[in-house]
């Protein structure tokens, strides 16, 4: 039991080997994120401004 003391960080410090950082993207590699992230967005919109618009529609009449 002592020695399982002594394994213990007293100070409250963690690890180095329990810390994983993430590597941090390149401007680029950013930038590239961003524009797939609007590029989605912009197709989510389109999407339901055009369904937006069919549903104004009552194709039912039409066949009559």
């Amino acid at each position: 039991m002592g020695d399982d003391l002594d394994e213990l960080n007293v100070d409250g410090d963690i690890g180095e080997s329990a810390v994983t950082e993430e590597p941090s993207l390149t401007d680029k590699q950013q930038a590239q994120v961003k524009l797939e992230s609007r590029r989605r967005l912009e197709l989510k919109l389109e999407d339901a401004r055009i369904q937006k618009q069919v549903q104004e529609y009552d194709f039912d009449d039409d066949f009559d």
